[in-house]
C-alpha cells in the first residue's frame, strides 16, 4: 500500500477508537515506523514503504487505538526544546510544565547554583534546567529505580549526566545533608477519585503513583511545603507545579510555613501552574 492509503486506513481506524489527532498521530507513527519525516511523507504519498516497515506501522496503530500514548509508542516526547526519551515507567512531560522551568531559570539565570528535583521522573525537569543553567548542579530524587534508569539515559543524550545526580528514594529522604538555592518539584496532584474518569491515556496507562494526589489533590505538597525548609539556603526559593484550582490551597499552604513572596505564575490558558516562594 502507499503512503496515502496506510494513512488512510490508520486515522479511520484511530478516529473511530477515539483519538483527539487520528491524521496526526497516523503520520507520526508512520514517519517513525519508515524511519522518514512527516515532511517527507506528505511530499510523497505515493511512495510505498516495505513490508516490514507497514507491519511494524499496524502494530504502533493497533496499539494507539487502544489508547496507549503516542509518546509511549514511538518512546519520546519533546519537552523544553529537547528530545527525551519517555517509557511506561514515567509520566509523559507536558508543556505546561515548562512554566515551571522557566520560572526556575528566571530566578537562578546567571550564578552557580544547586536545584533539587523531587519526583524527577524521566529527568525533563532536571535536564532542562541543567540545559539552561550551565552553572547548576541538579540533585534529581525519585522513588521508582526504572525512571531514574531514563532520567540518567536522558541526561547522558543532552551531555549535562555529571551535572545532573540521581538518588534513589521518597521525596527530600535520598538528599539529606545537602542544601539548594531551589527545590522543584511537579508532585502528583490529581484527586484519587478523578483518575478513572481522565482520558484512557493517562487512566490506563500512565504511572498512577505519577497522578495521584490523594483525596483532595493536596498530600504531597502538604509534605514538600515544610520539609523543604530545612534543605535551602537563606532566601532559596521553593517552586511546584499545582493543578487548576488548587491556587489558593497551595499558596497559604506556603504562607502558613513562613514563605514570602508567595506567588502563583500562569499558564498559556492563564490558569494558575506554578507556585512559588522564598525562604524568610
Amino acid at each position: 500500500m502507499t503512503v496515502r492509503e496506510l494513512l488512510n486506513e490508520a486515522s479511520e481506524r484511530l478516529r473511530e477508537s477515539g483519538v483527539d489527532t487520528p491524521r496526526l498521530d497516523a503520520e507520526v507513527l508512520l514517519a517513525r515506523a519508515a524511519d522518514s519525516s512527516r515532511t517527507a511523507l506528505i511530499a510523497h504519498p505515493e511512495a510505498v514503504p516495505t513490508a516490514e516497515q507497514t507491519a511494524r506501522f499496524r502494530e504502533w496503530v493497533e496499539l494507539r487505538a487502544k489508547r496507549m500514548p503516542l509518546a509511549y509508542i514511538i518512546g519520546s516526547r519533546e519537552f523544553y526544546g529537547l528530545e527525551f526519551e519517555v517509557t511506561p515507567a514515567v509520566l509523559i512531560p507536558r508543556p505546561e510544565t515548562e512554566i515551571l522551568v522557566e520560572a526556575t531559570v528566571d530566578l537562578l539565570k546567571g550564578r552557580p547554583s544547586v536545584i533539587a528535583d523531587l519526583g524527577v521522573g524521566s529527568g525533563a525537569i532536571a535536564v532542562a534546567l541543567a540545559v539552561a543553567l550551565p552553572d547548576a548542579h541538579v540533585y534529581g530524587a525519585d522513588c521508582s529505580e526504572p525512571a531514574l534508569e531514563v532520567a540518567r539515559r536522558n541526561a547522558d543524550r543532552h551531555g549535562v549526566g555529571k551535572r545532573v545526580h540521581l538518588r534513589h528514594g521518597d521525596l527530600l529522604e535520598p538528599l539529606d545533608g545537602l542544601d539548594f538555592d531551589a527545590v522543584v518539584s511537579n508532585p502528583p496532584y490529581i484527586r484519587s477519585e478523578e483518575i478513572a474518569g481522565l482520558q484512557p491515556e493517562v487512566a490506563l496507562y500512565e504511572p498512577r503513583g505519577a497522578l495521584d494526589g490523594g483525596p483532595d489533590g493536596l498530600d504531597y505538597y502538604r509534605r514538600i511545603v515544610p520539609d523543604a525548609r530545612a534543605f535551602l539556603r537563606s532566601d532559596g526559593w521553593l517552586l511546584v507545579e499545582i493543578g487548576a484550582g488548587q491556587s489558593s490551597d497551595v499558596c497559604a499552604l506556603f504562607r502558613e510555613n513562613g514563605y514570602t513572596d508567595v506567588r502563583a505564575v500562569k499558564d498559556l490558558a492563564a490558569i494558575d501552574r506554578v507556585v512559588l516562594g522564598r525562604l524568610g
